[in-house]
């Protein structure tokens, strides 16, 4: 069974109704499973996020704990970030797909770079400063792919920033979908290719992902609620629909799953805490790595007592909602790599420094926010029709949809969500 996930980043419960009143995305959940109670991970953050969507695992298994690796020397915007496949333990729906012989495309989909099972392979891959993005995407992705298609439609595309990037990156899964049908390709009766065409037909990925970063973008920029944070809703919606149209052009849409997740919402930023800085200058022997509205603080050794206790007595000062004990962190599935984490109060950013610009919303929030609840939409042959489920949780997406497609997930923690299939009441 063919598999197409598609990502809308920074959409969450609060934006349920108004997808849900658009033409593509209210008429997906109207032939299929809808669910706008899914518990996401901590920390919610973009990468740890979709890591658990691709794997079904939390961080303490898959590894991804962060956007960025932990590099407190190099300043913000110079710091590599998990990129690359190789970051990931735990097994993935792109591996699970490839072992099965299936052919796997992936667009924008974070920490996919240099994956050798992905054949084509268009990775989130930013260039930092002295880099070249072009030289980068061709390490990281599948490079005669790319280069072909930049040369084909590279001119559509009036810059890497957002819209203009999802508008390019539905293209490319447009055109990966368009190989099922070529040009005079003949059709029977009965709506199946005839025996002389189905030689010459090109084939289509078994497995397709995309990452749409146009809402995530917006909300950064110009707030939560702004109308650019609507408009990039609306954008989200078209894009779905331009992918579920491909599909129907080439009368595949019925034998395919369509899979559409979200990852986590934000709130607005009314201040500021320099808490690295804070931790510098006051000489504690700790330093926090930021995760927007909350940080992690990573303690010299044996010191995870000393610095728990000054940090919460220094809440108020601060500014500080909570302090996460390590016994805390372990509770949230984050293993025993973070020492401690903190979480700022309500619309608080920590950022690294006080020069530092601070965005106009962002996440990075603990789990009892009402942006951490986010949105699932599961369509196709094995699912039930207009049914709302009542919970579930993000790393269940993986082992359902593995289940669907019919491939074996090895690492996968969350549980395979039954009562979404067809015959199950």
């Amino acid at each position: 069974m063919r598999l197409l996930l598609i990502s809308l980043d920074a959409v969450c419960a609060a934006d349920a109704a108004t997808l849900l009143s658009l033409p593509h995305l209210g008429d997906l959940a109207r032939r299929g499973v809808f669910c706008d109670q899914v518990r996401t991970i901590y920390p919610t953050l973009t990468y740890p996020i979709h890591a658990s969507i691709i794997t079904g695992c939390y961080p303490e298994r898959h590894g991804i704990l962060h956007n960025e690796l932990f590099m407190p020397r190099r300043p913000p915007g110079r710091r590599p970030w998990y990129w690359e496949a190789r970051h990931m333990q735990a097994d993935t729906l792109h591996q699970a797909a490839a072992r099965a012989g299936r052919e796997v495309a992936s667009i924008l989909w974070p920490t996919t770079g240099k994956h050798r099972g992905i054949r084509y392979n268009f990775p989130e891959a930013l260039a930092l400063p002295g880099e070249s993005q072009v030289l980068k995407m061709l390490r990281q992705g599948s490079a005669a792919w790319i280069l072909k298609n930049e040369i084909l439609h590279g001119r559509t595309r009036p810059s890497i920033k957002q819209p203009h990037l999802d508008r390019y990156a539905t293209l490319l899964l447009e055109k990966l979908i368009g190989k099922h049908y070529y040009p005079g390709m003949k059709v029977g009766a009965a709506g199946d290719v005839e025996p002389s065409a189905r030689r010459k037909r090109q084939h289509m990925p078994d497995m397709m992902t995309i990452h749409l970063v146009d809402c995530d973008a917006a909300r950064h920029a110009h707030g939560t609620d702004s109308p650019e944070a609507g408009a990039a809703l609306i954008r989200l919606d078209e894009a779905v629909g331009r992918l579920l149209a491909a599909l129907e052009n080439v009368r595949a849409l019925d034998q395919t799953i369509v899979a559409v997740v979200s990852d986590h919402g934000h709130e607005d930023v009314r201040g500021i805490l320099a808490l690295d800085e804070w931790l510098v200058v006051q000489g504690i022997p700790a330093r926090a790595q930021t995760l927007g509205f909350g940080a992690y603080i990573l303690c010299e050794r044996g010191r995870r007592s000393y610095i728990e206790a000054l940090l919460n007595e220094h809440k108020a000062d601060l500014k500080l909602r909570h302090v996460y004990s390590h016994r805390e962190l372990r509770d949230l599935r984050l293993g025993d790599v973070v020492d401690l984490a903190v979480e700022a109060e309500h619309g608080v950013e920590i950022v690294d420094t006080l020069e530092q610009r601070p965005s106009c919303a962002t996440h990075g929030f603990g789990l009892d926010r009402p942006a951490a609840k986010v949105l699932m939409w599961l369509a196709g042959p094995p699912f039930r029709e207009g049914v709302q489920l009542e919970a579930a949780e993000v790393v269940d997406i993986a082992p359902t949809l593995a289940k669907a497609a019919g491939l074996y997930l090895r690492d996968a923690q969350g549980r395979v969500l039954s009562e979404a299939f067809a015959g199950v009441h």
